[in-house]
């Protein structure tokens, strides 16, 4: 009874205003306690040729990761090519990739996914993400290297990518890869919503979009970064409002 009250008071965490996160996930989760993880494992080859299929004959849909395009160094070194982002479809690139969206919708609660690929020669910097109310998983397509020359670190401890496996991990808690390989790492990125939270899935989604939203728009107008807090909660506020309207929308109406 007191595990279920719990669940039901939870609530998620955002870093929209900067602040660092103090919670209690832990960095990498168990594998044997999210039943989903085998549908990725035991599919990944038909995900990794239709997903690599599709970027050699159109490479174009590798762009760099766009929220930040100084998140990795040397800078653009870190590309995304997305099917969902935080609910948002892109439709496009999901007409492209229907065994894919097949095996996603399968799975449940999935808010994000993307194709994912780190330069040789570079690294992703210390960040972390938007909110705790998912878990973010990273599954190896094509993985050049092991530690300690590709790797990548959540918190304190740190791991390597394998081909056909899963890594589950808190996307709240300070993270960062590299890849000092001569080849290109590449991997799946998804989000799933924590069970705990699912119900709540709309709502989390368009906080984060509204603060993705926030964060693109800080490089064209930099005196945003220097108005009053009043004006950016203003932006965020109106932005979320529109984004909850217009998710189910888009849905509907951008195939």
């Amino acid at each position: 009874m007191g595990a279920t009250s719990e669940k039901k008071a939870a609530k998620p965490w955002y870093s929209v205003w900067g602040n660092r996160y103090m919670g209690h996930e832990p960095p990498f989760y168990d594998k044997t306690q999210l039943p989903w993880i085998k549908t990725l494992e035991d599919n990944w080859e038909i995900m990794r040729d239709e997903l690599l299929a599709l970027l050699e004959t159109e490479p174009n849909r590798l762009k760099p990761y766009f929220i930040n395009k100084t998140m990795s160094f040397p800078p653009d070194h870190w590309k995304i090519m997305g099917l969902y982002y935080w609910n948002l479809i892109i439709h496009e690139n999901c007409r492209k990739c229907p065994k894919t969206v097949q095996l996603l919708k399968s799975i449940g609660g999935v808010t994000s996914f993307s194709i994912s690929v780190l330069e040789p020669g570079s690294n992703i910097n210390p960040h972390q993400g938007d909110t705790d109310a998912i878990i973010r998983c990273h599954v190896g397509l094509v993985v050049p290297g092991t530690l300690p020359d590709l790797g990548f670190q959540v918190g304190s401890e740190i791991r390597a990518w394998e081909e056909g496996k899963a890594l589950p991990f808190c996307d709240a808690i300070t993270h960062t890869a590299w890849n000092h390989t001569k080849k290109r790492r590449v991997i799946l990125n998804l989000d799933v919503m924590r069970s705990e939270f699912v119900k709540k899935q709309h709502g989390i989604c368009a906080h984060v979009l509204a603060s993705s939203y926030l964060q693109m728009l800080y490089p064209r107008f930099p005196f945003l970064g220097e108005s009053s807090g009043y004006i950016r909660k203003l932006i965020y506020h109106v932005a979320r409002c529109v984004i909850w309207i217009y998710l189910p929308l888009q849905r509907i109406f951008g195939k």
